[in-house]
Order: structure tokens, then sequence, then C-alpha cells
């Protein structure tokens, strides 16, 4: 009978260079954060481009839109309210408005010679922001979430509709500049009834 040769003598593992065991490490984690970095980069890119977006605004009744006070408010709206900033308004714009997007995109929109606001009545609660009388003009639909504020102490009636969480900082930059190129008048609010 033949003899079967069986090695069992130990056999040692053969040695990892340490380089290889760095590079098997630091490879993937390499490729990890160059992934991490482009998908952040195309996200700030998406939403900078939705930031910057011009905004839809329906045509409102404004009989005093086309007014030298009006002219002058929207050519004097700076190019930021709080954290908004100005954007252009999609064609065909209302005249009398000007657009800003919040940093998430919400938009923001100004509108000047509204008709007067139709909860403006003897009455009505006023807060006064920089020098501006405000009332809160609640949307009828109650999904809506924005909140639309009418500037009623200026000879035309100027509103601005901002989003939710928005803060205070877009209604006290209007006001600025309300104060800066409009006229203050005593306000006129309807009477109740």
């Amino acid at each position: 009978m033949g003899t079967t040769d069986t090695d069992t003598g130990d056999r040692s593992p053969l040695p990892v260079s340490t380089s290889v065991v760095v590079a098997a490490v630091v490879i993937p984690l390499v490729l990890l954060v160059v992934v991490l970095v482009l998908v952040r980069d195309v996200r700030e890119d998406a939403a900078d481009a939705a930031a910057s977006e011009p905004v839809t605004a329906v045509t409102l009744p404004s009989p005093g839109a086309g007014s030298a006070e009006c002219a002058a408010l929207v050519g004097g709206l700076p190019d930021s309210l709080g954290e908004a900033r100005r954007v252009a308004l999609t064609e065909p714009a209302p005249p009398g408005a000007a657009a800003y997007r919040m940093p998430d995109s919400a938009p923001v929109v100004v509108r000047c010679g509204l008709d007067a606001p139709p909860g403006f009545t003897v009455g009505t609660t006023l807060q006064e922001v920089n020098g501006v009388q405000w009332v809160n003009e609640p949307d009828p639909a109650p999904a809506v979430t924005a909140s639309t504020w009418v500037a009623v102490d200026r000879p035309e009636y100027v509103a601005v509709t901002l989003p939710d969480g928005s803060g205070t900082g877009p209604i006290q930059d209007l006001s600025d500049a309300l104060t800066a190129t409009l006229d203050l008048v005593e306000p006129r609010p309807a009477p109740i009834g």
C-alpha cells in the first residue's frame, strides 16, 4: 500500500503589509467623504437655484398700483426683507408688486395700491412696527399658513404676504422702506356693519 503524503505542518499566514491595511481603510473613507461633499454641493446648488426662481403672483384688484406712490415704493424696496432676497416676478407681473424668496425658497410678495382690507373696520387692532401701522388680514382658507399684513397708514394700502415662520424681519424692513418713501396718513377704517 502506498502512503499518502499529507502536510501537517503549521502554516503561518502571510504577513500583510501595513500600507495595505492603511489603504484598505483610508480609500473607502476618502470615497465616502467625496460622495458626501458632492451630495451636499448638489443640494446647496439646488436650494440656491430654487431661492432665486421668479415668483408667480396672481393679479388682485389694486386700483392704486399705478400711482406715483406705488412706483416710488416698489422702486425703493431693498434687496432683502429680513432673510428674504428679492427676485423677479414671472410675466405678466401684476402692477405695484415685488417678490422675494426666503432661504427655503418660500415666496414673500409685496403689493402696493390694493383696496382697503375687508377686515379693517373701526375697532380693529393695529400693530405698529417701526412707525408703520399694520393689520393682519387672515386668509379665509384654513389650510393656508401664510399671513398677510397690510399697512394702513400710508396713502396707498401696502400688503405683504409672508410664509409661516418667516419672523418679523420682513415686516421691519418693509416698514423702514414705507417710512422712507411714503407719507404718513391717518388710518381710514371702514365703519362697523
